[in-house]
């Protein structure tokens, strides 16, 4: 299955982005894009987290999901992820460890950079 994101670059200096008919002024908003990177996989990661804990009838309040990135110190990436996490509940240990577990084992943002995609390029006219 593929999904197309638009990014247009208007007479304006602004990035535009559109997946599936959605989008909105990249560039109003101020983040960068490493930063929308980070956000995708707290994003992503909570909407995994929700939907297990919601599947099994876990009850769980206030999620909040830090994501820090270590940039490496020669190269422009960042070679480490760290995805902190905090939830009220009454799961016990071994509960939160496989909400944990799931969470990052379902979420496609941080298994592909996990297992890297091949990045295409081609000049359309």
């Amino acid at each position: 299955m593929e999904k197309v994101a638009i990014v247009n670059l208007d007479k304006n200096g602004h990035f535009h982005g559109e997946v599936e008919g959605k989008g909105f002024d990249i560039t109003a908003t101020g983040l960068r894009a490493v930063d929308l990177m980070l956000i995708s996989v707290g994003y992503c990661f909570g909407l995994t987290v929700e939907a297990y804990t919601n599947h099994k009838g876990y009850k769980i309040e206030n999620l909040k999901i830090e994501v820090v990135g270590k940039k490496h110190e020669k190269e422009n990436r960042y070679d480490e992820i760290t995805i902190k996490v905090s939830f009220d509940s009454d799961l016990d240990e071994k509960q939160i460890a496989r909400v944990m577990e799931i969470g990052k084992r379902g979420c496609t943002v941080s298994n592909t950079m996990l297992k890297p995609s091949i990045i295409k390029t081609e000049f359309i006219k």
